[in-house]
């Protein structure tokens, strides 16, 4: 995922986006952090901080992605969505999106994350290191903001138990433990082959995408929706169906 998209996420919410990412850059590249002068400008604090972290060496090179990023959001705001889905693909880095393309996995996913405000819930069969990685500061900051994330385990993925440690520990670090759970499935459960990611139960990524560094990073070529409405909540039902209790 382009680090630009992530910043973007930031800024979506801002009325003026470009004048927000002056004050955003001016904020990571400041000495310490400054959450007052972040909700002055309309950001998030918590995001702000996964933000600081996440670009820690980059320098002189934050003011000209912060423009790219507010570049990127009046870019989306452009756009005028008259379905209640949207097609998004992994494809690799750099490589131009097709015409009517808007969404990257990646960006997706965190957009999910980074607009929820009550619920997470996701699930795929294969988790690893990377893959979570994408979104681990994302979701951190998500509970901190008292969002509930749900993860529903894996039964087969090898790398799950490492990854998962990663992200309880990151939890830990800047969110809210109190809000992070994992589920697993029954004893009697089919095997979970559906890769969801569900917020509030009204928003939702379903697709072939994997939450690893193959599937969001560019290395696989990966297709899926981003759904909204009531029917989400029919998505998460289907989650909970074999969920153990």
């Amino acid at each position: 995922m382009d680090d630009a998209e992530l910043v973007g996420g930031v800024l979506v919410g801002c009325d003026d986006p470009r004048a927000a990412a002056v004050e955003l850059a001016r904020l990571l590249m400041a000495e310490r952090p400054d959450r007052s002068a972040a909700i002055r400008a309309g950001l998030e604090p918590d995001l702000v901080h996964v933000l600081r972290n996440r670009l820690r060496g980059m320098g002189d090179g934050i003011p000209t992605l912060c423009q790219e990023a507010a570049a990127w959001v009046l870019g989306r705001r452009s756009l005028v969505l008259t379905e209640p889905w949207d097609l998004v693909a992994s494809l690799p880095s750099g490589a131009s999106l097709p015409a009517g393309l808007r969404h990257t996995t990646g960006e997706t996913l965190v957009q999910l994350v980074v607009g929820a405000t009550q619920r997470l819930c996701l699930a795929a069969p294969f988790i690893d290191r990377r893959g979570l990685s994408f979104m681990g500061d994302a979701l951190a900051a998500a509970t901190s903001r008292g969002v509930r994330l749900e993860i529903l385990l894996p039964t087969r993925s090898t790398q799950a138990d490492d990854a998962l440690h990663d992200l309880t520990a990151t939890i830990q670090a800047d969110g809210s433990p109190d809000h992070y759970s994992v589920a697993t499935l029954r004893a009697d459960a089919p095997w979970a082959h559906l890769k969801v990611l569900t917020a509030d139960s009204t928003a939702g990524y379903i697709g072939s995408a994997n939450v690893t560094g193959a599937g969001i990073g560019g290395r696989n070529l990966e297709l899926g929706v981003l759904v909204r409405g009531e029917r989400v909540a029919i998505v998460e039902q289907i989650l909970h169906m074999y969920r153990q209790c």
